[in-house]
Protein backbone atom coordinates (compact mmCIF):
# COMPACT_ATOMS: atom_id res chain seq x y z
CA UNK A 1 0.00 0.00 0.00
CA UNK A 2 1.34 3.42 -0.95
CA UNK A 3 1.63 6.28 1.54
CA UNK A 4 -1.20 8.18 -0.16
CA UNK A 5 -3.47 5.14 0.01
CA UNK A 6 -2.66 4.70 3.70
CA UNK A 7 -3.55 8.33 4.43
CA UNK A 8 -6.75 8.02 2.43
CA UNK A 9 -7.76 4.86 4.34
CA UNK A 10 -7.01 6.52 7.67
CA UNK A 11 -9.10 9.55 6.64
CA UNK A 12 -12.00 7.23 5.78
CA UNK A 13 -11.71 5.46 9.13
CA UNK A 14 -11.52 8.69 11.09
CA UNK A 15 -14.57 9.96 9.21
CA UNK A 16 -16.38 6.71 10.07
CA UNK A 17 -15.59 7.34 13.73
CA UNK A 18 -16.96 10.88 13.58
CA UNK A 19 -20.58 9.70 13.64
CA UNK A 20 -22.26 8.75 16.93
CA UNK A 21 -24.48 6.08 15.35
CA UNK A 22 -21.48 4.37 13.75
CA UNK A 23 -19.61 4.53 17.06
CA UNK A 24 -22.60 2.99 18.83
CA UNK A 25 -22.67 0.18 16.29
CA UNK A 26 -18.92 -0.44 16.64
CA UNK A 27 -19.21 -0.41 20.42
CA UNK A 28 -21.91 -3.08 20.33
CA UNK A 29 -20.15 -5.19 17.71
CA UNK A 30 -16.93 -5.08 19.73
CA UNK A 31 -18.82 -6.98 22.42
CA UNK A 32 -21.10 -9.23 20.38
CA UNK A 33 -21.87 -9.92 16.73
CA UNK A 34 -25.37 -8.80 15.75
CA UNK A 35 -27.87 -8.76 12.92
CA UNK A 36 -29.55 -5.59 11.66
CA UNK A 37 -32.81 -6.09 13.53
CA UNK A 38 -30.97 -6.55 16.84
CA UNK A 39 -28.97 -3.38 16.25
CA UNK A 40 -32.16 -1.49 15.39
CA UNK A 41 -33.67 -2.53 18.73
CA UNK A 42 -30.54 -1.77 20.70
CA UNK A 43 -29.83 1.71 19.37
CA UNK A 44 -33.45 2.58 18.54
CA UNK A 45 -32.79 3.92 15.08
CA UNK A 46 -34.58 3.07 11.84
CA UNK A 47 -33.58 -0.03 9.90
CA UNK A 48 -32.57 1.98 6.79
CA UNK A 49 -30.33 4.24 8.89
CA UNK A 50 -28.65 1.31 10.65
CA UNK A 51 -28.18 -0.48 7.33
CA UNK A 52 -26.56 2.60 5.76
CA UNK A 53 -24.14 2.90 8.66
CA UNK A 54 -23.33 -0.81 8.52
CA UNK A 55 -22.60 -0.50 4.81
CA UNK A 56 -20.28 2.44 5.45
CA UNK A 57 -18.40 0.60 8.21
CA UNK A 58 -18.10 -2.45 5.96
CA UNK A 59 -16.84 -0.38 3.02
CA UNK A 60 -14.04 1.18 5.09
CA UNK A 61 -13.03 -2.28 6.32
CA UNK A 62 -13.94 -2.08 10.00
CA UNK A 63 -16.65 -4.73 10.02
CA UNK A 64 -17.62 -7.81 8.06
CA UNK A 65 -20.84 -9.71 7.45
CA UNK A 66 -21.69 -13.35 7.04
CA UNK A 67 -24.92 -15.07 6.18
CA UNK A 68 -26.61 -17.21 8.80
CA UNK A 69 -29.89 -18.70 7.67
CA UNK A 70 -31.98 -15.72 6.52
CA UNK A 71 -29.94 -13.10 8.37
CA UNK A 72 -26.68 -11.22 7.87
CA UNK A 73 -24.55 -11.24 10.97
CA UNK A 74 -22.15 -8.34 11.46
CA UNK A 75 -18.94 -8.35 13.47
CA UNK A 76 -15.74 -6.38 13.83
CA UNK A 77 -13.10 -7.69 11.42
CA UNK A 78 -10.56 -9.90 13.18
CA UNK A 79 -7.54 -7.77 12.31
CA UNK A 80 -9.01 -4.32 12.95
CA UNK A 81 -7.62 -3.87 16.45
CA UNK A 82 -4.18 -5.00 15.24
CA UNK A 83 -4.20 -2.57 12.31
CA UNK A 84 -5.69 0.30 14.31
CA UNK A 85 -4.75 -0.05 18.00
CA UNK A 86 -6.25 3.37 18.76
CA UNK A 87 -9.66 1.90 17.91
CA UNK A 88 -9.42 -0.66 20.71
CA UNK A 89 -8.59 2.13 23.18
CA UNK A 90 -11.48 4.19 21.85
CA UNK A 91 -13.95 1.32 22.25
CA UNK A 92 -12.79 0.77 25.84
CA UNK A 93 -13.29 4.46 26.62
CA UNK A 94 -16.75 4.57 25.03
CA UNK A 95 -18.12 2.43 27.86
CA UNK A 96 -17.52 5.41 30.16
CA UNK A 97 -19.93 7.59 28.15
CA UNK A 98 -23.58 7.26 29.13
CA UNK A 99 -25.13 6.59 25.71
CA UNK A 100 -22.61 3.85 24.93
CA UNK A 101 -22.84 2.37 28.43
CA UNK A 102 -26.63 2.23 28.04
CA UNK A 103 -26.28 0.38 24.72
CA UNK A 104 -24.15 -2.25 26.46
CA UNK A 105 -26.62 -2.56 29.34
CA UNK A 106 -29.38 -3.24 26.81
CA UNK A 107 -27.17 -5.70 24.97
CA UNK A 108 -26.37 -7.69 28.08
CA UNK A 109 -29.92 -7.58 29.43
CA UNK A 110 -31.18 -8.98 26.10
CA UNK A 111 -28.87 -12.02 26.24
Amino acid sequence: MYEGERKSRLNEILYALSDTTRLRILNILAHSEQNVSSLVKLIQESQPKVSRHLAYLKNVGLIEARNQAQKRIYSIKADVFEKYPFLKALICDLAKVEIFANDLKLLYSAT
